[in-house]
Formats: C-alpha cells, sequence, structure tokens
C-alpha cells in the first residue's frame, strides 16, 4: 500500500516537473494569466472615476463600485478572496497604468510553482532491503462489537417510499392542480365540472369566479361556493350543455350580491 501510495506521489510530481518544462512560460502561472484576460476583457465595460490616494469609484452599468489599489480591495471582493484583480480594480489599474500582472500574489508565479515541484520524490527500493528495525507491530484498529442487530438498510430520508425501479420520494406536501379547471387538491378524473360535460375554458373562469366570491366573505376554501350552486343546478335537472352557462350566472349573482352588501367608502363616511 506504502509503495503504491508513494509511485502515484511520484507520478504526479513527475507530471508537474513536465508541465513546468512545456507550458510555464512567463512570470504567471497559464491558468491565472487566463483568467487576467478574462477580466479584462470585462473591464472594457467599466469606468473608473479616481478619488485620490488610489481610491477609485467604478460604474459598470448600473452599479457602482468603491476599489482601493493600494490595500487591493473591492467591493464585490473577488479582487479580496481570490487575490486576482476583478475587472473593476483592472479598470483602474489601467488608469493608473499599472499591470494587472504586477500586483498578482507571489503564489500565482512560476517561480512559486518551481518551488513546489522543482524537487524529486524518490522512488521507494524492493521491501527486501528495507532496514529491519525493533519498533513495534502495526496492527489494525481493534473492532468493537456494537450492542443491538446490526443495520443492513440505509437510513431513508423522510417521506421516501419504495417505488418500481428503486427508492423515490413521494409527493407529501406537494398541492395538485386539476389540469381541466385549475382547481387545487384535485385532479381531472375527480372534477366535478369536468364530470358535468362542461369545458376547460368553462370551467377555468367559473374557478376564477368562485375565488372571488370566496374572497369577499374570506374563507378558507374556495371549492364551497362550486359544489354549493353545482348540487343545486344538478337537482334542478339542468341539461348537461347549459350547466356551465347557468353555474357562471349563479356566481355572478352570488358576487353581485355579496358587492351590494358590502358598506361603500360613502356611507361609512356619512355614519
Amino acid at each position: 500500500m506504502l509503495e503504491k501510495i508513494k509511485g502515484q506521489l511520484m507520478t504526479r510530481h513527475y507530471n508537474k516537473q513536465k508541465e513546468l518544462a512545456e507550458q510555464m512560460q512567463g512570470l504567471v502561472c497559464p491558468k491565472i494569466r487566463k483568467k487576467v484576460l478574462k477580466n479584462a476583457n470585462a473591464a472594457n465595460l467599466c469606468y473608473a472615476l479616481p478619488a485620490g490616494h488610489g481610491i477609485f469609484q467604478v460604474h459598470e452599468r448600473d452599479m457602482q463600485y468603491i476599489v482601493d489599489i493600494n490595500t487591493k480591495h473591492c467591493d464585490c471582493r473577488r479582487w479580496d478572496i481570490t487575490g486576482i484583480p476583478c475587472n473593476h480594480a483592472i479598470s483602474c489599474l489601467r488608469h493608473e497604468r499599472i499591470s494587472a500582472e504586477s500586483v498578482l500574489p507571489d503564489c500565482y508565479s512560476t517561480e512559486a510553482f518551481n518551488r513546489a515541484y522543482g524537487f524529486n520524490v524518490w522512488p521507494c527500493n524492493d521491501k527486501s532491503k528495507w532496514e529491519k528495525v525493533n519498533g513495534p507491530k502495526i496492527l489494525p484498529p481493534v473492532y468493537e462489537k456494537k450492542v443491538g442487530r446490526p443495520k443492513k438498510s440505509r437510513r431513508k430520508a423522510p417521506h421516501e417510499v419504495q417505488g418500481k425501479n428503486g427508492p423515490k420520494l413521494s409527493k407529501h406536501g406537494v398541492i395538485i392542480h386539476c389540469k381541466h379547471c385549475g382547481e387545487e387538491n384535485h385532479n381531472s378524473g375527480g372534477c366535478n365540472l369536468k364530470k358535468q360535460g362542461i369545458s376547460s375554458e368553462e370551467s377555468k373562469k367559473i374557478v376564477a369566479t368562485a375565488k372571488q366570491a370566496a374572497s369577499m366573505e374570506n374563507e378558507d376554501n374556495v371549492n364551497d361556493p362550486i359544489n354549493v350552486i353545482l348540487q343545486d343546478v344538478i337537482s334542478e335537472g339542468v341539461p348537461a350543455s347549459q350547466t356551465g352557462s347557468t353555474l357562471m350566472s349563479q356566481l355572478g349573482n352570488t358576487v353581485m350580491s355579496q358587492m351590494m352588501e358590502q358598506p361603500t367608502q360613502s356611507s361609512i363616511i356619512s355614519a
């Protein structure tokens, strides 16, 4: 196991040394240089106004940012966190004729990369050539058997059910909507308006009118006006083709009567 880990580390160092010899050109690492060029292109949309002593106010579209090139701070905080000048900072550096790569931290330089991967990881000798020492034998940790029956299945999430293709989350707490009338808490198979032969457009108009009637009465259940009036229409023996128009007219009368019952502003003022 130790030989495998050291072999992987040795291969990684070799690849980094090869990358240093082939791709590292200039003073800054290529990935960092690419990010700086991207921010430099975005800096063309920024307008820097100097306030003195290295402080600028940068306008980018409808936003404004305060940049301090002395402390390497910008209100967007990208320069503070990454150390790479953002587009607002680059617009200020251009105003002062300062190169963006010159303010980068030393950790992004090719010299720092060379210091990190310049040494070699020495290969391991064969296990038979290892020096014998009188140290204690390294053993795996002692296994302690826990009390109770061991669990074989994982902990399931709340409301997780077993489906045909494996576990899945249930629709607990999800409010369903009818595709036919757009009302809540039922689907098109249990829609009373659809069972009466009312079209989808008329059903949606009826539901909208019923919601308006319920909002005037401050009721929580908006299905009651529809169900009550629908039962009255069915008991009167109205044909299925006329059920929608009859239900719509009765709901309209209900809304009008509620509007007439509400006190107007002039009557409240006179009282």
